[in-house]
């Protein structure tokens, strides 16, 4: 019996030591299934936010060494917003001009040990760099949706109409589900 559970120890000892493997890089295909891209601005009493209903791109990321790269391209005209009014406002000459720059584009990495994304933001034929936070949303251990968030001057790229209606800072949220569920801001803290 003594040999028996020697051995058993022996034979199951190595197993004891091997570590699990590291989290493997993952390759996400983004679009609007997995991925809420809105803006949000404030125009004289209201605030206004606007979704993408298209769009399509790339996550490559690494958890657990807090790198990404994404490349994602934003179909302006899809911009869905609260009314026709407003929409007629947006998408006007002055302002996002879907028939002269039908995308807008973002390119960037992770960075400062995965707590911010940088990059470039290319928006009415205009590219800037541009900084978004990153919030890492978990359900127990694991995470299943990172939440992006910054601001932007809309006059750096050209977003000069309606300044007696609309802010000069538009702010800027994505959210990218990971586990195959509808993607949604987190929580309120």
């Amino acid at each position: 019996m003594k040999k028996t559970l020697l051995l058993g120890a022996i034979v199951l000892s190595p197993i004891a030591f091997i570590k699990p493997a590291a989290a493997e890089p993952m390759v996400l295909q983004l679009s609007a299934a997995n991925m809420l891209a809105q803006t949000h601005s404030h125009a004289i009493i209201l605030n206004i936010t606007g979704t993408y209903q298209q769009l399509a791109g790339t996550l490559n990321y690494d958890l657990a060494a807090n790198t990404c790269h994404v490349d994602v391209t934003f179909q302006v005209n899809s911009l869905q917003l609260p009314n026709a009014l407003v929409r007629s406002q947006t998408m006007s000459q002055g302002f996002l001009d879907p028939a002269e720059y039908p995308t807008t584009v973002f390119t960037g990495d992770c960075q400062n040990n995965g707590t911010q994304l940088v990059g470039n933001l290319t928006l009415r034929g205009q590219t800037h760099p541009f900084t978004m936070a990153i919030t890492y949303v978990k359900s127990g251990d694991q995470v299943t949706s990172i939440h992006t968030e910054g601001s932007l001057n809309r006059y750096d790229w050209g977003l000069t109409g309606l300044t007696m209606t609309v802010g000069k800072v538009i702010r800027v949220t994505n959210d990218i589900s990971l586990n195959g569920q509808p993607p949604a801001p987190p929580p309120a803290s």
